[in-house]
């Protein structure tokens, strides 16, 4: 049964989904993302510039510390560039009706949920290589070697690897239970 034969077989008594509100909640979808987006792109030309500036504060006595930097910051646009292809927002239908609007939203939602669910498979082993220069700056590049400061900076990108995935895996099943609930429209089975 597709979405409009359940639709004409709801009981005229059922609530009905205006199409205000279904419009409203499209274009919410809609705000959040270009928020969330606009986050990202401001937090990657932020990162892009102080990585940027550091590397020309190492030039040219750590040439190893300077490549590290230069593949962060080139590795920012990189992630700003990915995002914006995976994660932007198409504009709402206009002047669909409700059950477009309804399809737009989950189509609109599955892809949000699968970038968060996709998207450290593409950052992480992109950035990995900036940080083995960082480590090996600090090995070649250093005199004495800070053995501590390395193993607290391991530990500590692990621990972020690890909650950035974390974080992207919540906000996927926060969005999964989102088209949950617009697919139990389609349940012609009352739950109890």
């Amino acid at each position: 049964m597709n979405a409009q034969q359940v639709w004409q077989s709801q009981p005229g008594d059922a609530p009905r989904i205006s199409l205000e509100y279904v419009r409203h909640q499209a274009r919410n979808l809609e705000s959040r993302t270009r928020l969330r987006n606009a986050l990202e792109y401001a937090t990657g030309v932020l990162c892009f510039f102080l990585f940027g500036f550091g590397a020309w504060q190492e030039w040219p006595d750590r040439p190893i510390m300077v490549a590290s930097l230069g593949w962060f910051a080139l590795w920012c646009l990189y992630y700003m560039y990915r995002w914006h292809g995976s994660a932007s927002v198409k504009s709402a239908p206009g002047e669909d009706g409700v059950l477009d609007t309804l399809r737009y939203q989950r189509q609109q939602l599955g892809r949000q949920r699968d970038v968060r669910r996709r998207s450290w498979r593409w950052w992480s082993p992109t950035v990995l290589p900036a940080f083995a220069l960082f480590l090996a700056s600090k090995v070649i590049e250093e005199n004495p070697v800070p053995w501590n400061e390395i193993v607290f900076l391991v530990f500590w990108v692990v621990l972020g690897v690890a909650i950035s995935v974390g974080f992207l895996e919540a906000e996927a099943r926060r969005l999964q239970r989102e088209i949950d609930a617009l697919d139990s429209l389609a349940d012609p089975q009352p739950h109890r």
